[in-house]
């Protein structure tokens, strides 16, 4: 839940990064929240409460309040917090929460955000911007949980890899196979426990994934994107794309450019 929607983030403005002391027992409620913020506790702790949810703030554990959202604070132990707030159009009532172990390595960042807009050089508003991206992102990393151990993930990542820089080529299950030292049967079998398809759908929809972003360009034809994309022939590339889409690669495009 959290990644669905914090990597639909776009980030338009950084308005600031500080670092503010609160007392034990310092408590206010606010309202329906103008921008988005991440906050880290990183002495003494905050609660917070939001639709009947508590939620604590300290230096393992940061809080994402989003744009929109309503919710009460209390400090109950002293202490320094840093919080970034910015802007994006996306809103959400949900406080987000991530309970994290590389708690130093994210303060630094915010540390070093603070410091980069405290000076104010060149181009330390796109830089604000990526600092929050990157912190964002290590959140999400953080927060992410595989159903099915690491280990099975690692077996076939060498055919995840292949596939990300050949997905525009022939690739065959004993290629990928091949690749992770498995038997076609046991690869195609552990493949689909772990990503949620087989590999040969896998690289459909990457393609098609692929198509969709090039058709909201102004570049090339439909025909050098099924080309470019490895189709033998725009028939074959219109019949997948209709198949994962539901329409042809020319009325998505149309639909784009309306």
């Amino acid at each position: 839940m959290h990644s669905d929607i914090l990597s639909n983030l776009i980030i338009t403005k950084v308005y600031s990064a500080t670092t503010l002391y609160t007392e034990k027992n310092t408590k206010t409620q606010r309202n329906n929240r103008p921008n988005w913020a991440i906050v880290i506790k990183y002495e003494g702790e905050t609660m917070y409460a939001s639709e009947g949810k508590s939620y604590l703030s300290d230096i393992h554990n940061l809080v994402i309040l989003p744009k929109g959202c309503s919710y009460e604070w209390q400090c109950t132990q002293s202490g320094h917090f840093s919080m970034i707030e910015f802007e994006s159009e996306l809103i959400c009532s949900d406080i987000f929460s991530f309970s994290v172990k590389n708690s130093d390595k994210i303060l630094k960042l915010f540390k070093e955000l603070e410091y980069k807009r405290t000076l104010r050089k060149s181009m330390y508003e796109l830089e604000s911007i990526r600092d929050t991206y990157s912190i964002l992102l290590m959140l999400i990393q953080s927060a992410q949980k595989k159903y099915l151990p690491t280990e099975k993930r690692n077996k076939i990542s060498p055919a995840l890899d292949y596939i990300a820089k050949n997905y525009n080529t022939d690739i065959r299950n004993d290629d990928l196979a091949q690749l992770t030292g498995l038997s076609t049967v046991y690869f195609r079998k552990l493949f689909t426990d772990v990503i949620g398809t087989s590999p040969i759908t896998y690289i459909h929809e990457l393609r098609i994934k692929k198509a969709k972003e090039m058709l909201k360009s102004d570049y090339g034809s439909i025909t050098d994107i099924a080309q470019s994309l490895g189709y033998l022939n725009i028939y074959d590339f219109s019949r997948a794309f209709k198949k994962y889409v539901g329409i042809s690669p020319s009325k998505y495009e149309t639909q784009r450019h309306n």
